[in-house]
């Protein structure tokens, strides 16, 4: 079992670019904008059904393909991974082609599947091992996981080549904080990124919040922003608004002070704040029956 080392300029990354329902023509240019405005970090997936499109935009920046990290997550529908070896290699291989990049940065397992299913876990193994592989070919550098609770992550002990994996991916933000998970990833030595890291700006007329900005004299996105890197979490955010993707990178010039990173801490509601599980709850976006979260119009996240 080996663990791939974390590169400096891992570290450096501070703010991911989230690409979630954007695709087109669209895409292209969010992502060419995002790039421009000074990201260096892009999070795609298989179900965001954009890969070409950013794979378009990354070839034709000015910046070295090197200097721009790009992270996929593999799945084979909702809640669903590969069943086989070559199942989980051709989709990943695929991804890869659609990008039309030489190589992926960092793949992810998007889910770790229905824990019901008596299929899951070997699915988990198949798809892990598949990505193993890829690492050893070259054209995947690390490989990591997304939504994995600690019991999902300490199973790949049994098989995994590589461990533990570089990324988890979560839901975070002060209203979902996940303590346990999140201190199990850290003792782990697993990089942690936050997604809806603005809480899909579902709190931006909160009253505290509202406050803090004022304090700061930011945005309500901008202290959600600054919160996730204080709390060492790289966010992953997105906004199709032009001066919103500049100023949620702009977040360099202030620190929150401890009193109010405890305040934003005290906001948490554990599961019950999760923004994908109350978008589950209350809006319809269907396909072929299950809802899909994902596929919610916002364009804040």
């Amino acid at each position: 079992m080996r663990r791939l080392a974390v590169t400096n300029f891992i570290r450096a990354m501070s703010i991911a670019l989230g690409t979630e329902k954007v695709s087109g023509f669209e895409c292209i240019n969010y992502v060419q904008r995002g790039l421009a405005a000074g990201y260096r970090m892009i999070d795609t997936a298989q179900v965001y059904r954009n890969e070409e499109e950013i794979g378009k935009a990354v070839r034709k920046s000015s910046i070295p393909r090197e200097n721009i990290f790009v992270i996929n997550k593999i799945s084979s529908g909702f809640k669903k991974n590969p069943s086989s070896p070559k199942e989980a290699s051709d989709s990943a291989r695929a991804s890869i082609d659609r990008l039309g990049l030489s190589y992926v940065d960092l793949f992810l397992i998007h889910q770790p599947g229905n824990d019901e299913d008596d299929t899951a876990a070997d699915a988990r193994r198949v798809t892990w091992q598949a990505l193993e592989d890829l690492v050893e070919e070259g054209i995947v550098k690390s490989i990591g996981v997304s939504n994995y609770t600690a019991e999902h992550i300490l199973e790949l002990r049994q098989f995994a080549k590589i461990y533990p994996p570089r990324v988890n991916q979560l839901e975070l933000h002060p209203w979902c904080q996940q303590r346990k998970l999140e201190s199990f990833c850290r003792d782990q030595g697993i990089w942690i990124q936050a997604y809806s890291a603005i809480a899909r700006n579902s709190h931006s007329s909160h009253a505290e919040l509202c406050a803090l900005a004022n304090k700061y004299n930011k945005s309500t996105a901008q202290i959600l922003i600054r919160y996730s890197l204080q709390k060492v979490w790289t966010p992953i955010v997105k906004s199709t608004s032009l001066a919103h993707l500049h100023a949620n990178s702009q977040v360099d010039d202030f620190t929150i002070s401890k009193d109010d990173m405890k305040l934003l801490d005290s906001w948490d509601k554990k599961m019950e704040g999760s923004i994908c599980m109350y978008l589950k709850k209350t809006l319809v976006a269907k396909i072929n029956g299950p809802l899909v979260p994902w596929l919610i119009n916002t364009t804040e996240e």
